[in-house]
């Protein structure tokens, strides 16, 4: 491999011979020995008078944030004295070319959301994310959020030639909106190109988590705002919810019954931190509902074997029965429409009752939530995980083993990758009320009577089904291939 410089130098006082290859890989040998591979383990260089430092962020040992045995990173600075000026010269000049050639982003936007999760944004903005920033170099503009859906605003009308990417450091909440507000553009196609990074400052980080354990990462902020550094990019499906005119787009996934209760209801134990879902899965299971309705989707390839071939011709999901006052819910019309719909001989169909419907487009939901363990950031599927009638002991122990992934072998649980999805969600088995909640993202997009929160303020109607169908690749994420 070819050398650009081998040179003598004192490296935090001792004394070294170090060599960079043009590979990117920079040794050491002599008084200490050692290497940086500069792509992965440094954040950026400065230089003053006749020293560089070298700002490192190196793999060490392991960490607990996340789980036992989970790598962790540290950062140091590194002090490299140089007594030839012109290999000092040569040295700064060929590592920043190499970190440049990376792809690593110049100009960042960075949206911060000091209302979500403990209200911690902030804090982890400015004692992780800005220094991180500053030590590579980048240059940012960091705005906050004021109010829901603000970043979808912001996402609508900022100036892409300004930006190299766009960084959300909250739960995965603003993610999605700024996403929405990318394909709402009329310049959507552009738009959505530009890279998104997320920082976990949430309750919930699902999207963090799995890009960092994609690659081996703790789940923390100073791994999630390295790997935006580093620059590398992979692309994301996008699915499309759709009803009539509405329409809202999710990159992470969907959930009827058990869970999407479990999400909005337990908003009332919010004191209890991340307990209250603890606390309220037990009481959900003691008092368990189940419901009514049915599910269509398209298999992928070796997934044949499920449900009932549908015979039928799906009409598409149109609003039925919407007054005057519903006539805002069609508000969503410009932009990116989603993939065209699907209408073929492939349709499945499968008829409740159901504990839990989740549709997913990654493998975690949340840090300890491992939904859908074989989902695929840009496989052109969502990964459909359904848990129809069971035993309360059987539902608590696939409940227990869902961090680890291992709840999908149970034989209560259907486990299907699928390239369309319809819900024709129902009432509560045994029950004349029309209840449930559609969950998208996080958010209410619809619920039934007799559910906690204001029904007119929802985008869709419980009861008239919602499409799902997903388009492969069309998002950019920070994130190693």
């Amino acid at each position: 491999m070819e050398e650009i410089f081998n040179e003598e130098v004192v490296l935090d006082g001792k004394r070294v011979v170090a060599t960079l290859l043009a590979s990117g890989l920079l040794q050491w040998r002599g008084d200490r020995n050692g290497q940086l591979f500069l792509s992965n383990d440094l954040i950026g260089i400065s230089n003053f008078g006749s020293n560089i430092r070298l700002h490192t962020f190196k793999l060490t040992g392991s960490s607990t944030i996340c789980g036992k045995g989970v790598p962790g990173r540290k950062r140091k600075d590194m002090v490299m004295e140089f007594s030839n000026e012109a290999t000092l010269k040569l040295c700064c000049d060929s590592i920043q070319r190499i970190l440049n050639e990376s792809g690593r982003p110049k100009r960042l936007l960075v949206i911060v959301n000091p209302f979500g999760g403990q209200k911690g944004a902030r804090r982890v903005y400015a004692s992780v994310v800005e220094p991180l920033f500053k030590a590579a170099g980048i240059t940012y503009t960091m705005r906050e959020t004021q109010f829901q859906r603000h970043a979808q605003e912001m996402a609508k009308s900022f100036d892409l030639s300004q930006f190299d990417g766009v960084v959300c450091v909250s739960g995965d909440g603003v993610l999605v909106e700024v996403l929405n507000g990318l394909l709402e553009r009329s310049d959507w196609e552009r738009a959505i190109k530009i890279p998104l990074g997320i920082i976990p400052a949430g309750t919930s980080n699902g999207m963090a988590k799995s890009l960092l354990n994609h690659v081996g990462e703790p789940c923390d902020p100073s791994s999630a705002t390295f790997l935006v550094i580093r620059g590398q990019k992979q692309r994301l499906d996008v699915a499309t919810a759709k009803q009539g005119n509405v329409k809202f787009h999710s990159i992470l996934m969907m959930a009827w019954g058990l869970v999407a209760d479990v999400d909005f209801e337990s908003e009332s134990l919010r004191w209890m931190g991340a307990l209250r879902i603890v606390v309220y899965s037990l009481m959900r299971i003691i008092n368990l509902r189940k419901y009514v309705g049915r599910i269509y989707y398209i298999p992928a390839p070796g997934y044949e074997g499920t449900g009932t071939l549908f015979a039928g011709e799906l009409e598409e999901a149109t609003l039925l029965n919407v007054g005057e006052a519903d006539s805002d819910r069609s508000w969503r019309k410009n932009g990116y429409s989603g993939p065209l719909h699907t209408n073929s001989a492939q349709w499945r169909d499968m008829e409740g009752p159901f504990i839990n419907v989740w549709l997913n487009n990654v493998p975690f939901v949340g840090e300890t939530v491992n939904a859908a363990p074989h989902a695929k950031f840009s496989d052109g599927y969502l990964d459909l995980i359904i848990m129809k009638d069971c035993p309360k002991w059987a539902l608590l122990s696939i409940l227990l083993k869902i961090q680890t992934g291992e709840h999908i072998k149970s034989k209560y649980v259907e486990y299907i990758k699928v390239k369309a999805f319809r819900l024709d969600p129902a009432g509560r088995y045994g029950s004349d009320v029309q209840g449930g909640y559609i969950d998208l993202d996080g958010e209410v997009i619809a619920r039934g009577r007799d559910t906690v929160g204001d029904r007119s303020s929802d985008p869709m109607i419980y009861g008239t089904p919602v499409e799902f169908s997903v388009q492969q690749g069309l998002a950019t994420i920070f994130c190693p291939p």
